[in-house]
């Protein structure tokens, strides 16, 4: 599967009340995929339990590694707090409009091309029942990427996408 270029002209991180905005222009297409894993557990309207962000692999091979991951969620999600990642730094800060901005960052060498990177967070699922997905950006030092292609949403025994790169989660009553 191919995916088009993208480019970002305009990027924010807000960083305990203060945001930074800055120009960052993606180039070329990233072939990385982030992927929902629900790890055997159903998400369930109101109630918490562990979501695993993949991104399977780093940036274009020849390129710098990921240096950056961040996932937005949107207002009807509850509070997340991500869990230590090895080597990596991680911020959970509320946004304007009432979602979320989950910021990993790599604390030594970019991720290199072939390794994958899990970044685990405790979720309090939104209050209704439905799908809800989370628009993932993977920062590398050629720029950025989004992935917002929809497909199937995780389920207890699924994650999501197996394909496409926008994770989205069955949240049940």
């Amino acid at each position: 599967m191919t995916l088009p270029s993208r480019s970002i002209p305009t990027f924010c991180v807000a960083l305990g009340g203060l945001v930074i905005i800055s120009a960052l222009v993606s180039s070329s297409p990233a072939s990385a995929h982030a992927i929902v894993e629900l790890n055997g557990v159903s998400a369930v309207a109101g109630k918490s339990s562990v979501l695993t962000l993949e991104i399977q692999h780093g940036c274009l091979t020849g390129q710098d590694g990921t240096t950056q991951v961040i996932a937005f969620a949107g207002k009807p999600w509850g509070a997340i707090k991500p869990a230590a990642v090895s080597g990596w730094t991680s911020l959970s800060a509320r946004l304007a409009d009432g979602g979320q901005q989950i910021t990993w960052t790599s604390q030594g060498a970019p991720q290199p091309f072939g390794t994958p990177m899990f970044f685990p967070m405790t979720v309090r699922w939104p209050k209704s029942a439905g799908i809800y997905g989370l628009r993932v950006l993977q920062v590398c030092p050629s720029g950025v990427t989004w992935w917002d292609t929809p497909f199937i949403p995780a389920t207890a025994s699924a994650p999501a996408p197996p394909l496409t790169p926008l994770p989205q989660v069955q949240v049940l009553p």
